[in-house]
Order: structure tokens, then C-alpha cells, then sequence
């Protein structure tokens, strides 16, 4: 099952009949331009930036290519279980659901990197993770408020390679706007995880298109989450935790606007449900404020 290998909670889904969201037709932009020169609005500091030259279905990133992406590994083995976006020197976001299966000495963050097996990455940097905070509220059998905060051994150094999302500073209307998974995660379901960062664009549907897609009850008059879908491309397991970002176009910078919680199969006729980040501004940056370690946050202004 997708995205619940970690904690080894099942996603039931119901027979999926023909929603409107199976039968949209891609309309994905160039983008080539996007996140490299800054738009008309600046930021209170430098985050969302890309790198460029000039997922199941998706496509191998550039080198580098998104300094705010991190891989949450095992101390033990190297090896990565979900994904991270980087907010401060000190801090990442990830969901919950990643970090309650496995103690927090257990765990280290992977940052700068591109391809996790190579050793030689000049660009890669690894911290260990002092201690994590769960959302008190995360329930495990609805993946309600399923995000939680990494606090950081050491300091990140930040550099062309390695730098801070974006965060919004209010809840966007993402309906039927494209937004971008990163990860490395399997390439196909029950496939194997891929050692290179991979992209893929999915299109924002109506969280009652998720609603109509789970037996797991999905709040959609107050919804904490984003419904994502799209044919044959999508999310996978490994990829839980990570960023889905998208493209604001007045500061031409990626803004996390949701990270991967839960699905069905990879890539199936059911969308994904990702938690979404603007309700959860205020607890993140409380939570941040209480380590009391210095680094702010990044956003439009």
C-alpha cells in the first residue's frame, strides 16, 4: 500500500468510480524558467530557489536542482525511509506518520544531495536529528494532522546546494493548479525506491474527490488536506513526508503548499492525500519558537 509501509497502516479505499478528476487532460507548462530568476515579490529570505542549467512516471531531477528537498535516513544503514523539506538551520518538516515508528537517535537527515548511494557527493551533507515533534493531535487510524517538526543536531549550512522552502503565509486556492512531489521513493508500487531524486506534477482536485475515494472519514468543510491526482503518475512509498510544492508566480520561488500522507496503490485510479501545510502555519512556527533555536522561516512579503 502506498506511502504506509512505515508505520504499517493500511489505507482502505472503496471501488472508485469515474470522478471527474479521471478524465481531465494534462495541461503541464514549460518549466524550464521556473524558480531561477526572482519574480516581482521578494521574500524575507532566500528559500525556493532551483537549480537548472538555463515518482512513478516521473522524471530524474538535475543535480541539485531543488535545494530544499531532504531524505530522512536510518543511523544504522544509510538508508531512506521518507522524505523532508528543509525550514531552518535547525529545523524540517516531515509527517508524522514517519517519525513515530523509529526513535529519534535512530534517524539522521540527509541534505544537498542527489543520488543517496553516492558516497563521493561533495554537495551531501548528513546531521543527525536531536529529537522530533509530533503533532499532539496525529491520529494513526485518519492521518489527521499527520505532520511533525525535525529538530536538528547541528546547524545546516546553507549554500547554492542546500536551502529553505518556501512557506505560504496563508491558505492558496490550489484547486486544479498543478504542484510538484519530490522524492525517492519507489518507482512502482511494491517497486524498488529509486537512488536518484525524482519529480513528478500532479493536478489539485476537490478534497471531496478524496472524500468520495476512502472509507477513512477526510473533513471536507474545514479540510487539513489536499486531494492530488494524476494518470499513471504519482507519489509512492519512500516518498511519505516529502514536499509538494508549487510555483508562486509572483515570486517565481516553490512554496510547500502539502506533504505526502497517504493513498492507495501507487499510481492507482484512487488520488492521494496529502496534509496541507498553510493550516498548520501557526503550529509549526510555535513549535519552532519553543526549541528555542535561531533561524527563521521563509516567505513571501
Amino acid at each position: 500500500m502506498k506511502l504506509l509501509i512505515i508505520s504499517g497502516v493500511i489505507a482502505l479505499a472503496v471501488a472508485v468510480p469515474q470522478y471527474s478528476y479521471l478524465s481531465y487532460t494534462s495541461d503541464e507548462r514549460n518549466s524550464n524558467e521556473e524558480g531561477v530568476a526572482p519574480g516581482p515579490r521578494s521574500t524575507n529570505c532566500s528559500c525556493g530557489w532551483t537549480n537548472k542549467k538555463r515518482i512513478v512516471g516521473g522524471r530524474q531531477t538535475l543535480k541539485n536542482e531543488y535545494p530544499l528537498i531532504a531524505a530522512l535516513t536510518l543511523k544504522e544503514d544509510g538508508s531512506a525511509f521518507c522524505g523532508a523539506s528543509i525550514l531552518t538551520p535547525r529545523h524540517a518538516l516531515t509527517a508524522s506518520h514517519c517519525t513515530t515508528p523509529t526513535k529519534d537517535d535512530e534517524k539522521q537527515l540527509v541534505v544537498g544531495a542527489h543520488d543517496l548511494t553516492n558516497k563521493n557527493d561533495p554537495n551531501k551533507v548528513t546531521v543527525d536529528v536531536a529529537y522530533t515533534i509530533e503533532h499532539e493531535n496525529y491520529d494513526e487510524d485518519t492521518f489527521f494532522n499527520d505532520v511533525a517538526l525535525l529538530v536538528l543536531a547541528q546547524e545546516l549550512k546553507f549554500n547554492q546546494f542546500i536551502g529553505p522552502v518556501c512557506l505560504p503565509t496563508a491558505k492558496i486556492p490550489l484547486e486544479n493548479e498543478w504542484i510538484k512531489v519530490l522524492g525517492w521513493g519507489r518507482l512502482k508500487n511494491k517497486g524498488q525506491t529509486s537512488d536518484v531524486l525524482m519529480k513528478v506534477n500532479l493536478k489539485v482536485f476537490p478534497i471531496t474527490s478524496c472524500a468520495k475515494s476512502y472509507i477513512r472519514p477526510i473533513d471536507t468543510k474545514k479540510p487539513t488536506q489536499i486531494c492530488t491526482y494524476r494518470n499513471n503518475k504519482d507519489s509512492c512509498q519512500g516518498d511519505s513526508g516529502g514536499p509538494l510544492v508549487w510555483l508562486d508566480p509572483e515570486t517565481n520561488r516553490y512554496t510547500q503548499v502539502a506533504l505526502v500522507s497517504y493513498g492507495k496503490a501507487c499510481a492507482s485510479k484512487a488520488p492521494a492525500v496529502n496534509t496541507d501545510v498553510a493550516h498548520f502555519i501557526p503550529w509549526i512556527q510555535a513549535k519552532i519558537a519553543a526549541t528555542g533555536l535561531p533561524g527563521q522561516t521563509c516567505s513571501k512579503v
